[in-house]
């Protein structure tokens, strides 16, 4: 029976396309439990593709991994939180605000008022609603906004704004028929690359609830040992193929 041969450089190389996939899922793993308690964050996840290539002379193939990263959109559970400023979406869609890089998106209610009133993200970024932001000025009620009771602001299912019954401002909320386009950019806030919006049909916005992060920290956990597993794995196969290589250079030595 004919012996299998190995190329030690071709096992090294593929052992070090593995050890740079596992780095990849452990950044991402590791981001994923840091945002478990982040509203609206959406979990990411890695995948990769194996192509057949010629590498290393015309003797020898080797398989080629390409990584990419991708987000997984999945509802998250909604949390109670009596607090009039908190929005979730139900449903499709994503509010809009403005930062100095422009327009951005994101699933995270938890807003709030700045000393202009205008309703922003916890960073500062007004929510937008008709194209501008929101402003809900004391003035359109009774003893100023700040302090107005829960139903004294209604948000309702399709977004609009109402004080006191009057009718303010309806809220950005938008889609996209490719959702691969859109690219994380720090803050829990996504751009869109190559794709328009449209306004979103099927949503409903709760009031005084927030959507939590779409992250189950078991799987994440279990993701961190198997990662570890396969490090050890790679490790085991660098040093069989060092191994391998130091035996064929003193065989080579001596001949």
């Amino acid at each position: 029976m004919k012996a299998l041969r190995v190329n030690p450089q071709l096992a090294a190389l593929e052992a070090l396309e593995a050890g740079q996939l596992l780095e990849r899922r452990l950044a991402v793993t590791t981001n994923n439990l840091a945002n478990v308690d982040t509203p609206g964050f959406k979990r990411d996840g890695v995948a990769f593709h194996e192509y057949l290539m010629r590498k290393i002379g015309p003797r020898y193939r080797r398989i080629f991994k390409e990584i990419s990263e991708y987000t997984v959109y999945d509802q998250g559970e909604l949390e109670p939180t009596d607090n009039p400023l908190d929005l979730a979406i139900v449903g499709e869609g994503f509010f809009k605000v403005q930062t100095p890089e422009g327009v951005a998106y994101t699933r995270a209610g938890n807003f709030m008022l700045d000393a202009r009133h205008r309703l922003v993200t916890p960073q500062g970024y007004p929510v937008l609603a008709n194209g501008a932001p929101v402003i809900l000025d004391p003035g359109l009620a009774r003893g100023g906004l700040i302090t107005l009771p829960e139903q004294r602001i209604l948000i309702h299912d399709d977004g609009t704004i109402s004080v006191d019954g009057t009718t303010v401002a309806r809220l950005d909320v938008v889609t996209f028929d490719d959702l691969s386009k859109l690219r994380k950019i720090g803050e829990n806030l996504f751009q869109a690359q190559g794709v328009e919006e449209r306004p979103a049909q099927n949503f409903q916005i709760r009031q005084g609830y927030l959507e939590k992060s779409n992250v189950n920290p078991l799987t994440e956990i279990v993701q961190l040992i198997q990662i570890h597993r396969e490090f050890e794995a790679v490790q085991r196969a660098l040093r069989t193929s060092d191994e391998a290589t130091g035996r064929l250079l003193a065989t080579a030595g001596r001949l």
